[in-house]
């Protein structure tokens, strides 16, 4: 699966109705190593910027990644 590198991140409390039943949640604007950037949804812990995250599933509506420890 793919890697990539937190660009920026926040935590969505007030979620579209499709996704109210799930929030809290974490997205993030992740960077890959071809510089090119992806909105992911986050999964376990917490990100920060700068942290390394991997992809752990892929979805038609969004990837999931989670931090890389």
């Amino acid at each position: 699966m793919r890697q990539a590198i937190v660009y920026t991140e926040t935590m969505i409390h007030s979620a579209p109705e499709q996704f109210a039943a799930e929030a809290p949640y974490q997205i993030a604007l992740v960077t890959f190593e071809d510089q090119s950037r992806l909105l992911v949804r986050i999964s376990g812990q917490r990100v920060q910027i700068g942290d390394t995250v991997r992809e752990i599933e892929s979805s038609l509506t969004y990837p999931i990644f989670e931090v890389l420890s």
